[in-house]
């Protein structure tokens, strides 16, 4: 554990007291390797999520709505999404061992996760026809899982 910037506790691996040590104390902390893994099973497991989804609305559709579907989800994947687990590869790097592991995701990301996660249901909930459903979510299905391959790179290098 890190030591604290009370002079009382300097060069001592105990918390500060207050709620901030306690916070100190019980923050779950992992290794930017196994940070590196959480982002990349995060996107994966979303992937592989929305995936299903599409596949079961697009079994009987046609098969042009997969082929646009996955087209276009390569397409946000190489212009949108690899960008983004680019910058928080860096930034699990950037904070080190020892950091928290849900900080694997930057607060605002974890909002977005959440927004995108009730924009989802919203959509399911509407009339909506499923095969046009299939089709936007085989590209955000797409686009997460190809742009997954940058955390799963950077937490198989060897040096991270």
């Amino acid at each position: 554990m890190e030591s604290s910037s009370d002079p009382r506790f300097r060069g001592s691996t105990a918390a500060p007291p207050g709620p901030q040590g306690v916070l100190q104390r019980w923050k779950p902390r992992a290794s930017s390797r196994v940070q590196l893994v959480l982002g990349a099973l995060l996107w994966t497991a979303a992937a592989g999520i929305l995936g299903f989804r599409a596949f079961t609305w697009l079994v009987e559709a046609p098969a042009a709505f997969v082929v646009v579907g996955v087209a276009v989800g390569l397409l946000k994947a190489r212009f949108l999404l690899d960008g983004a687990a680019s910058r928080a590869v860096s930034r699990i790097q950037a904070r080190g061992r020892d950091a928290c592991a849900g900080g694997f995701l930057s607060l605002w990301s974890w909002a977005l996760v959440l927004l995108m996660i009730s924009a989802g249901h919203a959509l399911r909930l509407t009339s909506l026809p499923r095969p046009w459903l299939g089709l936007l979510y085989a590209a955000v299905a797409t686009a997460l899982l190809f742009a997954s391959r940058k955390y799963w790179r950077a937490a198989s290098a060897p040096a991270v």
